[in-house]
């Protein structure tokens, strides 16, 4: 090993975190067979043993691959490793919008890549039953037009729906990360939506599209949809930008007297003398 790669190699141990160090030695025993995804996890004692570290920094390192998800807690059963990231996968990118490095409009412009291209395989991929399913959402939208919090869950089950009948796993996975970590701006912009009738006949369209293997057509379908949504983004944005430059003039105004106050003072003392 060259004193270069040496080097490199003992800084990045350094700033391994305990909890880094703990999964990357879990990771190892998945791979090799020791343990498997869904497994209970060994006693502490055995499992220190096992990954090379202290029974402290095993626990340390446990609580944060449990609060990230990898790993679950059963009460009188023991911790086990996820057989699912779903949930875990999904708080990451609702953090990554609040610590803003992905924006709304920039997972728009992702959802504008792939849905498309979703609803083309699920047109050739979905099954009556996964067709069954989005009829039911799509009911279920029409049945709620005056009451949007439940008309936009059955959107959402809609979405979710051609998502699943793509038949891609990994295609699946993003869909819901995505939707779960947009759900709140979806639900500011609800008032946002002028004919509730209009744009459920846009998702029946989608519908109608996949179940006839129109893959072409309910590709063209599902990104007018999305064009539309994000009109509807921009407006909510714009009105929140305006909302806090108003709020930041407001709180200028005290600031602004606060510093005439002395020179006025000065002057009253110029007076005096």
């Amino acid at each position: 090993m060259s004193a270069f790669a040496e080097r490199l190699t003992t800084q990045s141990a350094r700033s391994e975190t305990v909890m880094e160090a703990v999964a990357r030695r879990i990771e190892s025993l998945i791979r090799s067979g020791e343990l498997r995804v869904g497994s209970r996890l060994p006693p502490e004692p055995q499992l220190a043993v096992m990954l090379g570290v202290s029974r402290s920094s095993l626990r340390e390192g446990l609580k944060g691959l449990m609060f990230l998800g990898l790993i679950k807690a059963r009460p009188g059963h023991g911790t086990y490793i996820q057989s699912s990231l779903g949930r875990g996968a999904s708080r990451h990118f609702k953090w990554m919008l609040l610590l803003r490095e992905v924006k709304y409009l920039e997972i728009y412009e992702l959802r504008k890549i792939l849905e498309p291209a979703v609803a083309a395989l699920a047109a050739r991929r979905a099954s009556p039953e996964d067709l069954e399913k989005m009829e039911a959402a799509i009911l279920g939208m029409k049945s709620n037009f005056a009451r949007p919090e439940q008309y936009m869950a059955c959107e959402l089950a809609f979405h979710e729906e051609f998502g699943r009948a793509a038949k891609n796993a990994a295609i699946e996975m993003m869909l819901r990360m995505m939707y779960a970590a947009l759900a709140e701006g979806r639900r500011r912009t609800l008032p946002l939506i002028a004919d509730f009738e209009s744009n459920w006949r846009r998702h029946q369209r989608i519908l109608r599209l996949i179940a006839r293997r129109d893959a072409a057509g309910a590709r063209r379908a599902v990104l007018d949809d999305l064009r539309y949504a994000e009109t509807l983004l921009r407006k909510d944005l714009k009105a929140q930008e305006n909302f806090r430059s108003k709020v930041g003039e407001i709180q200028l105004e005290p600031s602004k007297t606060k510093r005439k106050a002395p020179a006025k003072l000065q002057r009253a003392d110029l007076k005096q003398g």
